[in-house]
């Protein structure tokens, strides 16, 4: 509106209309687009940017300010640095909260908006005040979030290893390491810290958290510092009295909640505390609260990771010492102390300003709230280089997290009279193997040394005498000796002190249902006699060291000559331990000596009884929004039914939330396949997680990788390779770059181009006349695709492929008819989607036609690729060869794809009629032997034969000529499906009949002197009544092909 003010004569006050937040493009740049471009979620100490656009006139600076207001909390209030107010400049101010702009387009400002490194992590509101002509007025832009900047080296959980950055902030996917230390088994887990509505779940941790500081001089502030970011998420995952995140069962008590080791990922664990009103959720483990915590970290933005240790002592009244009792049986006693066979905790990355440290590094925190001398509580952070070092005294819970790995291990034999007495045995030492997923990779990465020093070096003595004059101090002006011998005294004897040696030997790797199998090693050290009577036991032990029940007994009388070495066979039947084991798969057993004999010997071995696998098999190609398939098989190997039994799967990316499929009893050695289908709705690599359950035990895992990508025509363009040029594949040319042709064999073939095209002679062309070929697109990822990228199947680089083996893959067609160009259908190469009638038929890629002439030979020397028609009979000895050649030889000009989606037939005689939805299970059956599949035949009207092209479709089909028949194929396999031609091959007259080729053709031919012009028809072997052709003409075909194909013909010939 116009302003009458004298000051303002010729200026109205400026009008502010649309805002653009920009989302998609600062979330990109600030590497948050995983969560979504919906919402602006930006990272500290980096700019961000958005449009503002006036309705009446431009931007004036003499007339014209901005001022931006931003706000986070309940009660935000510039004391505490929850609220700030800055004006709009000409550049940014990179010490504090500040804006600026610039002129993007007439009556448009891009406005760039800088968060300090320092600034609270949070949901913020933000307001601008516009001051125009004298006249003042606000409006609220909209709210975005702030994280912390692992990119930006002002922060403090800066990292500036992009490859750490991606496996410790952007990583979805993790491993956790279970077992004992000579017997380490994973499983996968799912973080999922950029899931829909975790941010604003973690944000909620963090205001539950919020009394954790209430009263101390962090009171306000406290959401800047990673440092204790970190104590609050912490000690809301399982210490909150009345809030936190998880609990652990007592007594391994867990019936009134979910079994602990059936959760997959942190999501649905975070989703159940959030809906069910922050009550804690029943129950878990440690290895699930790390986790847990992991995801909230790499949610807020903190690079973190989860660390398990194997020997872990949970000591009460010795911080350095950790006691474990049997009896003369041999019988694990429950005491006071307890020795894990592993445990789990968290590390993450930060500079700890209240330390002074300048750069960032690793720092413990372990959220499992562990027994100690003054309660229980959970530790951190933990400077990992204090513990290594022995500086206690540096940090927040040194002393218990120094002791978790160096604590010493002592064992007592209890007898009758209640005396206690030490037993000669050689014990691992605590902590000695500490282990985390390495950056990258699936393998896991020893990380030992970054807490403690190789054990008995010099550097590992004195942090360990530094150490202990801090937790104990009556010995703060001990010397080293008065240390030693201390030590000394509280450790067990050695076996070889005794003269004897023992060890426990697995002679087998035991899985449910099976026997285990050990050889009880012993030597007799002396040049004397020895006889000696030992007790055998054997007993369940949970993860966190409580001994089970005790299930198998034996006594054995040992005679060992002078320097005698004895091997005796031990046997475990699965009828002894199975009723016993439940979810706590790992048993101890023991040999221990007599004490009536004299020195009481003991030698143990934990062991681990693995579980059955389950095997995810995807069946199609994921991509993004478009039906999915997969099967999921389990084998009982158990002498006895499983009741009870329920799959569960979940994989973030594509599911939203767990399927669960219920599937009553299997019976002995009986196998279960359940198909499912699903939509996935995120691109990138997933993983579809499976746990199987049963009265017997809770959790059986499997896995497997799903690369979400594009659907097929729809990614806009094509990628750029590593030199920068697009690559091309048209025409059946192998793709081309800067360099020159990719060779077909380069394990970036299938990254570089979206598709394949194989062309296929198209039914339109006249007889007798100029062919013209139509061309299949086949998405990159496609089995065919795969064996023609295969090295194993070029003879070029690998020269021992045999033309007689297995190719590995299934393609289906019909026998291409003479080269008079009949009507034929296109091929249909790879799978088709499952129909709703059919549960186990695999989804079809995208596949495309494009029609065209053939390629004329081309000007100025040289010939463009040859055109040509292929049809590949299913198990042909020569069709992984051929179909090799299907790359061709040279780029050509080709048009653009258009993709089409060929429906595919509405029934399989092979498949079992079964309605299903997309996102529930489809069918779940039990396996019988497969019959004899029918032949495989479709009505004309299921066939869509898309012409992109002027070329019309023909209007009359004729009725379904012969099919050859499916191989019999096992149901785990993924089963491709090939569509026979509509109309049967009529008989060619003489006159357009193609002759063979001749020997001295063949030589014509390849010399490049008399090259027919017509197409000629090389004669494949039959192969079980099947055949295929191969049509070519004049162009750039290589005498040098021409001499391979026909090689690999006479070879094929020669082995009948």
């Amino acid at each position: 509106m116009p302003v009458n003010d004298s000051k303002y004569p010729n200026s109205a006050v400026i009008e502010l209309g649309e805002v653009d937040l920009n989302c998609p493009s600062n979330c990109q740049i600030h590497n948050t687009h995983f969560f979504g471009t919906d919402r602006q979620i930006i990272r500290r100490g980096q700019a961000f940017s958005f449009y503002a656009r006036f309705q009446n006139r431009e931007w004036d600076d003499s007339v014209d300010q901005a001022t931006f207001t931003v706000e986070t909390g309940l009660r935000p209030c510039e004391s505490n640095e929850t609220k700030c107010t800055f004006p709009m400049g000409r550049c940014l101010d990179q010490t504090c909260w500040s804006a600026s702009y610039k002129i993007h387009q007439p009556k448009c400002i891009s406005i760039s908006v800088f968060p300090p490194s320092n600034a609270c992590i949070g949901r913020y509101i933000l307001n601008m005040q516009i001051t125009s002509c004298g006249h003042t007025y606000q409006r609220c832009l909209g709210d975005f979030y702030v994280l912390f900047n692992p990119w930006c080296a002002d922060d403090p959980v800066y990292m500036d290893n992009q490859a750490h950055r991606e496996e410790y902030v952007l990583n979805e996917h993790g491993i956790l390491y279970e077992g004992v230390h000579k017997h380490i088994t994973s499983r996968p887990w799912h973080f999922g810290q950029f899931e829909e509505g975790i941010l604003d779940i973690c944000l909620k941790i963090l205001d539950m958290g919020a009394s954790y500081h209430h009263g101390s001089d962090r009171d306000r502030c406290w959401r800047n510092d990673p440092v204790h970011v970190s104590m609050v998420v912490n000690h809301m995952i399982s210490s909150h009295t009345t809030n936190s995140i998880m609990k652990i069962p007592e007594n391994n008590d867990y019936l009134k909640g979910t079994k602990p080791f059936s959760w997959n990922g942190s999501v649905p664990i975070l989703q159940q505390w959030y809906n069910g009103r922050c009550r804690p959720v029943r129950y878990g483990y440690c290895g699930s609260l790390a986790s847990v915590m992991c995801t909230v970290m790499r949610c807020l933005g903190i690079p973190s990771r989860v660390v398990t240790n194997f020997c872990f002592p949970c000591s009460i009244e010795n911080p350095l010492g950790i006691n474990e009792i049997f009896d003369c049986t041999g019988k694990n006693l429950c005491g006071k102390d307890k020795l894990w066979r592993y445990h789990c905790w968290n590390e993450s990355w930060m500079a700890r300003r209240d330390l002074n440290q300048c750069c960032g590094d690793w720092q413990c925190l372990d959220p499992t709230p562990l027994e100690t001398g003054r309660g229980s509580a959970c530790s951190g952070p933990t400077w990992v280089r204090s513990i290594r070092e022995g500086e206690l005294d540096l940090d927040y819970d040194g002393q218990h997290m120094f002791s978790r790995v160096n604590s010493n291990y002592v064992g007592w034999l209890s007898q009758n009279n209640a005396k206690k007495t030490k037993f000669f045995c050689d014990a691992w030492p605590c902590g000695q193997h500490l282990i985390t997923k390495s950056v990258g990779s699936e393998q896991f990465e020893d990380i030992t040394g970054a807490y403690k020093y190789e054990l008995g070096s010099v550097k590992n003595k004195e942090a360990y005498y530094r150490a202990y004059r801090r937790i104990h101090p009556g010995y703060c002006n001990a010397s080293n000796c008065h240390i030693d011998r201390e030590l000394s005294s509280l450790k067990n004897p050695f076996l070889s002190d005794s003269g004897i040696n023992m060890r426990l030997k697995m002679a087998n790797c035991p899985m449910y249902g099976e026997d285990v199998q050990l050889h009880w090693l012993l030597e007799n050290l002396r040049g004397e006699n020895k006889n000696l009577k030992f007790n055998l036991s054997a007993q369940i032990v949970t993860y966190s060291g409580c001994p089970m029940d005790q299930f198998w007994k034996d006594s054995v009388n040992v005679t060992l000559g002078p320097r005698e070495v004895k091997k005796i066979p031990l046997c475990i039947s699965y009828s002894q331990y199975g009723p016993y084991l439940c979810d706590h798969n790992i048993m101890k057993v023991v040999a221990v000596s007599d004490p009536e004999c004299g020195e009481v010997l003991m030698v143990s071995r934990d062991i681990v009884i693995n579980r059955p696998p389950v095997i995810v098999k995807l069946l199609s190609q994921p991509r993004l929004k478009v039906p999915c398939t997969a099967e999921i098989s389990f084998c009982n190997p158990l002498q006895e039914d499983m009741k009870n039994c329920v799959m569960t799967l979940e994989g973030c990316g594509l599911f939203k939330e767990p399927m669960t499929i219920d599937l009553g009893t299997l019976a002995s050695n009986q196998q279960a396949r359940t198909i499912v289908e699903f939509t996935p709705y995120r691109l990138g690599s997933h993983r579809l997680l499976a746990n199987f359950g049963c009265h017997r035990f809770a959790y059986c895992k499997g896995c497997s990788k799903a690369e979400v990508c594009c659907p097929a025509g729809q990614n806009g363009t094509l990628p750029v390779s590593q030199n920068g040029s697009l690559p091309v594949c048209e025409n059946g040319s192998v793709p081309m770059n800067g360099s020159g042709p990719v060779p077909v064999a380069d394990p970036a073939f299938n990254s570089m181009c979206e598709y394949i095209c194989i062309p296929v002679c198209n039914p339109n062309c006249s007889a007798g006349g100029q062919p013209v070929y139509d061309f299949v697109y086949l998405p990159a990822g496609h089995p065919l695709c795969n064996t023609i990228c295969n090295q194993g199947f070029n003879p070029s680089v690998n020269p021992g492929f045999d033309l007689g083996c297995d190719p590995g893959f299934r393609v289906i067609c019909e026998t291409v008819p003479p080269a008079t160009c009949t009507p034929m259908h296109p091929s249909m190469y790879g799978s088709m989607p499952a129909p709703t009638s059919n549960p186990v038929c695999t989804p079809m890629p995208h596949v495309v036609f494009e029609t065209g002439p053939a390629p004329a030979q081309q000007t100025g020397g040289g010939t463009g690729p040859m055109s040509y028609s292929v049809s590949v009979p299913a198990n042909n000895a020569v069709s992984a060869l051929l179909t090799h050649f299907m790359a061709g030889s040279g780029p050509t000009a080709a048009t653009q794809a258009v993709p089409t989606h060929i429906s595919a037939p509405p029934s399989h005689p092979v498949c079992t009629p079964v309605a299903h939805t997309i996102g529930t299970p489809i069918v779940h059956t039990i396996s019988t032997p497969m019959p004899q599949p029918a032949p495989l035949s479709a009505p004309a009207a299921s066939i869509s034969h898309v012409v992109c092209g002027s070329a019309p479709s023909p209007t009359a089909q004729p009725p379904c000529g012969p099919m050859a028949t499916l191989p019999p194929q096992p149901l785990s396999a993924p089963i491709t499906r090939g569509m026979c031609s509509p109309g049967p091959c009529p008989a060619a007259s003489p006159q357009e009949e193609i002759q063979s080729f001749s020997a001295r053709e063949y030589q014509s031919a390849t010399d490049g002197s008399q090259v027919p012009s017509a197409p000629c028809v090389l004669p494949l072997p039959r192969l079980k009544d099947e055949h295929a052709q191969i049509f070519w003409k004049k162009g750039k075909f290589g005498g040098q092909l021409l001499e391979t194909i026909w090689e690999s013909i006479f070879k094929a010939k020669a082995k009948g």
